[in-house]
C-alpha cells in the first residue's frame, strides 16, 4: 500500500515539474507574428527598457572586444567579457523571463555564455584567431535575434 502511494506521489511531482519546466523554458506568454515576418514580444515598459539596455551593453562590449583583438590585448576581452556574461542574468527584473519564447531565452543565454568564454580564453590562453571566431558566432546571435523579434511596450 505504502508502496503505491510512494508511486503515484512521485508521479504527481514528475508531471508538476515538468509542467513548471515548460511553463518557465517554452511557454512566451504575449508573443505574436509582426506584419513585417519578425515575432512581436510585447512586454512592459520597464522590461523593454531592461532588455534594450542590455542589448545596447551587448553591443559595447563588441566594440571593446574588437578592440581587444584589434590590439592584441587579451586583457581587455576579460574585463569586458566577464562584464556581460551569465553574471548578468541575475539582475533580470522579475517575471520577464517568463514572458520570453523560449528561442529568444536560448539565444540570450548563448550570448552571455560566449561573453564567458571569450573571458576564460583571453585569460587562460589567448588565441586571436579563435577569440574572432567566438566573436562572430556570439554576432551571428545578435542578427538571428533581431532578424526574428520585435520587443513592444504593453
Amino acid at each position: 500500500m505504502q508502496k503505491k502511494i510512494t508511486s503515484v506521489l512521485l508521479l504527481i511531482s514528475i508531471a508538476l515539474n515538468v509542467g513548471l519546466i515548460y511553463q518557465f523554458f517554452y511557454k512566451g506568454e504575449k508573443v505574436v507574428p509582426a506584419k513585417e515576418g519578425r515575432y512581436e514580444i510585447k512586454m512592459t515598459k520597464e522590461n523593454q527598457e531592461f532588455v534594450m539596455a542590455e542589448m545596447r551593453g551587448f553591443l559595447e562590449s563588441v566594440q571593446k572586444i574588437n578592440e581587444g583583438i584589434a590590439k592584441n590585448d587579451p586583457e581587455i576581452i576579460a574585463k569586458v567579457g566577464q562584464q556581460s556574461g551569465t553574471c548578468k542574468v541575475d539582475a533580470v527584473p522579475q517575471g520577464l523571463v517568463k514572458s520570453l519564447p523560449f528561442e529568444f531565452k536560448q539565444i540570450g543565454f548563448q550570448t552571455h555564455e560566449l561573453f564567458d568564454v571569450m573571458a576564460k580564453m583571453a585569460k587562460k590562453k589567448y588565441d586571436r584567431q579563435l577569440t574572432q571566431e567566438k566573436l562572430n558566432q556570439l554576432l551571428n546571435n545578435c542578427v538571428a535575434c533581431h532578424k526574428t523579434y520585435k520587443i513592444t511596450a504593453e
